[in-house]
């Protein structure tokens, strides 16, 4: 009896590690997806913010900057403004890195990991932020030379919250004159890829 009793307790404690398994993985695997997808779309409003920040006009400035605001805050947000031809609603950046956030804050999380992964949510959210701000100051200049100051502005921001270098468009600054006297190699020690 007593060993019937622990092999039926052994195999319900094998069958809840595997479902917890299971169940664990999918949720694992969405929270994947929406960084993939976050991520991508952070690296759209850096094109946005550059395409904006070198625009001929101050209209289509305006126009790049009207997007970026909209990725930025989506459908809902306060300065959103729909575009002409109706397309699908827009969750919005600063909506999602909350959501995310929200996520992490699970005790599930190692604590060590919670904690920077807390503050690196956060330092997103500033920066997505500050972008914001930005790009709104730039919709309501009327020279566009201080309009595009503002998107280069943006931009900086938005690759604060990127963290690393990337191949979307970006704005040319210190590692291009590095990479002109050919000093890229001398000032990241050898770790450098041109």
């Amino acid at each position: 009896m007593r060993r019937t009793i622990r092999a039926t307790g052994l195999c319900l404690l094998v069958l809840g590690v595997v479902v917890s398994g299971a169940i664990a993985q999918p949720e694992e695997t969405a929270i994947e997806e929406r960084l993939i997808e976050f991520t991508q779309q952070l690296r759209m409003g850096l094109t946005l913010a550059t395409v904006a920040a070198y625009s001929p006009t101050l209209g289509d400035l305006r126009l790049h900057a009207q997007q970026l605001v909209n990725l930025l805050e989506g459908s809902h947000g306060k300065h959103f403004v729909r575009p002409v031809p109706t397309g699908q609603e827009i969750t919005g950046l600063l909506v999602d890195v909350t959501a995310l956030a929200m996520r992490f804050e699970a005790p599930s999380i190692d604590p060590e990991m919670r904690v920077a992964i807390t503050d690196a949510m956060k330092n997103v959210r500033t920066y997505l932020v500050f972008a914001l701000d930005t790009a709104l100051t730039s919709l309501e200049e009327r020279r566009i030379d201080r309009a595009s100051s503002d998107m280069l502005r943006a931009y900086a921001y938005l690759l604060a919250a990127y963290e690393k270098p990337c191949d979307a468009a970006y704005v040319p600054a210190l590692w291009t004159v590095l990479r002109a006297f050919d000093l890229t190699e001398r000032v990241a020690g050898g770790n450098e890829q041109r």
